[in-house]
């Protein structure tokens, strides 16, 4: 699910709520469109996922 957040107390309030209820139904949320972006890419060149690395931005 993507939802990315907006200004305006109504929207705040609404976009909470729609990422509490995809979470507590195990839902993947998406909250940043580069984040969106370069799961379409990795996902439009078949990328398998055991070639994918996570590093940790914080080291």
């Amino acid at each position: 699910m993507v939802n990315t957040p907006t200004k305006g107390n109504d929207s705040k309030r609404d976009a909470f709520h729609i990422r509490r209820a995809a979470i507590e139904r195990n839902l993947g949320v998406i909250t940043s469109l580069d984040t969106l972006k370069a799961i379409v890419d990795i996902k439009s060149k078949e990328i398998k996922d055991e070639t994918l690395y996570i590093f940790d931005l914080s080291d």
